[in-house]
């Protein structure tokens, strides 16, 4: 009798152990999921997967399934009346963390629909026909608000002399070239205010040229519109002249 509840009393033993094990497993999963912060990178990829899918089937594939993001860059407090989906926070007294920001989110939206290379339009549209996507919309929190402007030059030069990787610079892999003479001037005569909002948009045309602020020859059969930062006002919107957005609010 003795040795059976010695047994029972040892097959307890083991399941606790079992148990405290299974715990601490689950909850350093719980850890690593929180750190990899996946609920950041489930739109990007979800619209980039889509992209892809449409670009596969020659856009017949649907619509796409893209959200724009909603970037506040904090230099420590919240965007003020700005319902952020993401936070990137920067020391308001390096100026260069604020630019790396911005360059940031273009690339991402860059990546995103396909670096140029993918034709996710409809080649049942007419030519001339140009979609846009507004990748994300910036602001700024007020730490940043007392700071000066950023010059569109400033943020250009920041792009060229910067790298992204070991092998090129941001603007190299936003368009593929170190020349900024396709660049409009009147695009590069506006600031970043901090007290504003901007979007992050690119796009492609049916057979058309883009000539707001780019004209690029591209390798797909739709001319590409790579990827602009603009104050967020309708008027911009209307100068651009884009007949359907695919990024839902």
């Amino acid at each position: 009798m003795l040795n059976k509840k010695n047994k029972k009393g040892e097959l307890t033993t083991t399941q606790l152990v079992t148990i405290i094990v299974l715990i601490a497993s689950f909850a350093i999963i719980l850890i690593l999921l929180f750190r990899l912060n996946l609920g950041e990178t489930t739109d990007s990829e979800i619209c980039r997967n889509s992209v892809v899918l449409k670009g596969r089937t020659e856009g017949f594939a649907g619509t796409l399934d893209c959200k724009t993001q909603y970037i506040c860059i904090s230099g420590g407090s919240d965007c003020t009346n700005f319902s952020a989906t993401e936070k990137v926070k920067v020391n308001s007294e390096e100026r260069n963390e604020t630019l790396e920001a911005i360059a940031d989110a273009m690339t991402s939206c860059w990546y995103t629909f396909g670096e140029g290379k993918i034709d996710y339009g409809d080649l049942r549209k007419p030519a001339g026909h140009s979609i846009c996507a507004v990748c994300s919309i910036v602001n700024f929190d007020s730490s940043l608000r007392e700071k000066e402007t950023i010059s569109y030059m400033e943020l250009y030069n920041y792009l060229k002399q910067t790298n992204k990787s070991n092998s090129q610079t941001y603007f190299q892999y936003l368009y593929s070239t170190d020349d900024t003479g396709f660049l409009s001037q009147n695009y590069l005569a506006n600031n970043i205010e901090f007290d504003k909002p901007y979007f992050i948009l690119t796009g492609i045309r049916r057979e058309g040229i883009w000539n707001y602020v780019f004209s690029l020859d591209s390798d797909i059969d739709s001319e590409s519109q790579p990827v602009i930062i603009l104050e967020n006002t309708a008027e911009n919107y209307q100068q651009l002249g884009c007949d359907e957005f695919v990024t839902k609010a």
